[in-house]
């Protein structure tokens, strides 16, 4: 003997799967956001933002994805040059650290993931990945200082330096060549 199926189970069954399919969408529409806003249309013809060797193009999408992230502009343009004298095809430490912003994958694959990078040599999808990185160490609210230490050693070591009341040297170049690049 077949088992009927009554209707009001059918309307519960519907209802479940209807507040399962809303709650889906709201959990994830932050996400769909957040990636939105990384996303980044560039003139075809752009003049360069700062007296650097990198494309004019180049900086006019460093510029929209800091604006996207409200990172400074001129950060991140001296941790190129301090990370890879603007040298696109730069690796560094054995292999591990890769392009501009000298990404390690080792480090950042999940976030690469995330950001849908799959080349760090290529300097959009580098620096993508590099201002995403410093956009969330800045919101940490800890300084300039802090950011670019811990950017460079590790969250660790910039609470360490904090703590204990120094400026690393990589710190201090950096921020002494934003200060440059700013007044220039």
């Amino acid at each position: 003997m077949k088992k009927k199926i009554r209707p009001d189970k059918i309307l519960f069954w519907i209802l479940i799967f209807t507040i399962a399919t809303v709650f889906v969408m709201i959990a994830f529409k932050p996400l769909a956001e957040a990636e939105a806003e990384a996303t980044v249309s560039i003139p075809e013809r752009v003049e360069p933002i700062y007296d650097v060797p990198l494309e004019p193009k180049l900086q006019a999408y460093i510029k929209e994805l800091c604006d996207n992230y409200n990172v400074d502009m001129s950060l991140v343009i001296a941790i190129i040059g301090q990370e890879s004298n603007y040298n696109p095809a730069m690796v560094g430490d054995n292999g591990n650290s890769i392009g501009l912003m000298q990404i390690q994958p080792q480090h950042h694959q999940t976030r690469m993931d995330r950001l849908g990078v799959t080349d760090l040599l290529d300097p959009y999808q580098n620096v993508t990945v590099g201002i995403n990185l410093l956009a969330e160490l800045l919101a940490e609210e800890k300084g300039f200082e802090w950011a670019v230490t811990a950017y460079n050693a590790g969250t660790n070591a910039a609470d360490y330096n904090q703590t204990i009341g120094i400026t690393n040297e990589y710190a201090e170049s950096v921020l002494m060549l934003r200060e440059e690049i700013k007044n220039d």
